[in-house]
């Protein structure tokens, strides 16, 4: 059986331990995320006070998702806007937006009275 996952990253914390942090975590998520499958532990700190560990602390990748027979397509269809192109390939027509692909990056000045590197503007090597 297939499945698709999704990944969120979470952080948590507790007073107690890092297995605790843990454990309150899933147990909040468990409330709104279906099927949590695994926890990938990517960080542990702890906060010190005074030379004594106060707070241990988690960053966690957390994996849930269903089966794919379980999966409802209507969900992914409703999140596109635009219909296929009728008599086309069937792919989305996104001829009405307009689009910006080049990088908005800063035009070099022009100089306004010729070329500071050339003699007869007074720059470069003129001798």
């Amino acid at each position: 059986m297939s499945s698709i996952k999704q990944v969120i990253e979470i952080l948590a914390s507790s007073d107690k331990s890092f297995e605790d942090a843990l454990q309150r975590a899933v147990a909040q998520l468990s409330t709104s995320v279906p099927n949590i499958s695994s926890l990938y532990i990517k960080d542990q700190s702890c906060k010190v006070r005074d030379n004594r560990i106060v707070e241990y602390r988690i960053t966690a990748k957390v994996s849930f998702g269903t089966p794919v027979e379980e999966f409802d397509l209507s969900d992914i269809e409703r999140t596109f806007d635009e219909a296929p192109v009728a008599g086309g390939n069937g792919a989305p027509d996104y001829s009405h937006l307009d689009l910006h692909t080049a990088p908005d990056l800063p035009t070099p000045a022009e100089p306004e009275n010729g070329s500071a590197t050339e003699p007869a503007s007074g720059g470069g090597y003129s001798g």
